[in-house]
């Protein structure tokens, strides 16, 4: 078996605020730190290979919490091209806020984020073709066994869009990835195919409607 779990990382005080993270480094909140210790929890059976992170620090956090709970001695590789985007000028506002500020924006990037450029920010294409790079680099050095890679919504969403073949506009907008949500990938089949996306049975109340993934 190869199989490869993404994971987002536990909910952070600017989740909650429902404002957009992106590069910003946040650390997980009370909550997302009990998030990280549940997926521990669920990964203590798992005789984990390798757990990969971004270099942020709520990602870093729920890598190590995961780690921790699992105790096969896999100790968590940070990748800084596991990054979540860079949103530039939209970074710590909300929806609402950047709706106010840029135009209705936003409401234009949940139509179709590749149209939108957001100042300062990495454009999707790059975006894309960074996590692209990164995922096939690290599957690529995988032998048999599970792997976990805690990263980011629009980084999950992006991995997706590339095994499913599926435009990552369209995607976007019909995806739910919650904070600690876990999703499977089995590598060695033919071709990769997707197990389950989102699970959080983990997880105990079950988690809210998430509003930014990013």
């Amino acid at each position: 078996m190869k199989r490869l779990y993404l994971v987002r990382h536990g909910q952070t005080a600017w989740n909650e605020e429902n404002r957009i993270q992106g590069r910003s480094d946040q650390p997980l909140s009370d909550l997302g730190r009990t998030q990280a210790q549940r997926l521990g929890a669920r990964f203590a059976s798992h005789h984990v290979t390798g757990i990969f992170t971004s270099h942020l620090m709520r990602s870093r956090a729920t890598a190590e919490a995961i780690a921790d709970g699992n105790g096969h001695g896999a100790t968590p590789v940070i990748e800084t091209d596991l990054a979540e985007m860079h949103l530039g000028a939209w970074e710590g506002l909300t929806p609402a806020e950047v709706d106010a500020r840029f135009g209705n924006a936003y409401q234009q990037w949940r139509r179709s984020p590749s149209s939108v450029r957001i100042p300062d920010a990495e454009p999707v294409s790059a975006f894309r073709a960074r996590v692209r790079r990164i995922v096939g680099k690290l599957t690529g050095q995988m032998g048999q066994g599970e792997y976990v890679v805690v990263s980011h919504g629009g980084v999950i969403a992006a991995v997706l869009a590339d095994v499913l073949g599926a435009d990552y506009d369209h995607l976007l907008r019909r995806l739910q990835l919650d904070n600690a949500g876990v999703t499977a990938i089995e590598l060695d089949a033919p071709t990769p195919h997707v197990l389950w996306v989102n699970s959080t049975t983990h997880l105990d109340p079950a988690p809210l409607v998430p509003g930014t993934w990013f």
